[in-house]
């Protein structure tokens, strides 16, 4: 599998093999990749191809599922992105997404904020999730305070 030659930098010939279309059994494999060495390029293949629109619920869920076990942020980062593509799978995972709002990587913090907000669910959660964006575009950083317009703007959240 061409993850054993990724350096965890260039994502060429990772982005070819999403191009060519990945079986059902590579993403079997890719989701048993997580976590472990390959969790870097495993999700990086997995966030793009729930980007196109080609990585099944069931499998989607799997991977939500290892999100407590990946060490490297990267792996982490990627996963807490695909949250967008299938928010109902990742909201069964919310308590393990909860802890990574104190993470040391900004960015890890930052969508961890943004699939906090999507996956908010049940009574009140739409004036909780409006508050959250609100205080995230109070944030000192600016990477927060843009995630926050730009769910701000998805979700119709006046600042």
């Amino acid at each position: 599998m061409e993850l054993r030659r990724f350096d965890g930098r260039r994502v060429a010939t990772l982005r070819f093999l999403v191009d060519e279309g990945v079986s059902s059994d590579g993403m079997t494999a890719l989701v048993e990749a997580l976590p472990g060495r390959h969790e870097v390029g495993a999700s990086w293949m997995l966030k793009a191809l729930a980007e196109a629109g080609a990585l099944p619920s069931d499998e989607m869920s799997r991977v939500f599922a290892s999100l407590p076990h990946l060490t490297d942020p990267d792996a982490i980062l990627h996963v807490l992105q695909m949250a967008r593509h299938d928010p109902i799978a990742a909201s069964e995972f919310r308590e393990a997404i909860l802890p990574l709002a104190g993470h040391p990587r900004l960015l890890v913090r930052v969508w961890t904020f943004d699939a906090y907000c999507r996956t908010a669910a049940g009574p009140g959660a739409d004036a909780d999730r409006a508050e959250r964006i609100r205080q995230g575009m109070r944030h000192r950083s600016k990477a927060m305070q843009a995630r926050a317009r730009a769910l701000a703007r998805e979700f119709g959240v006046d600042p």
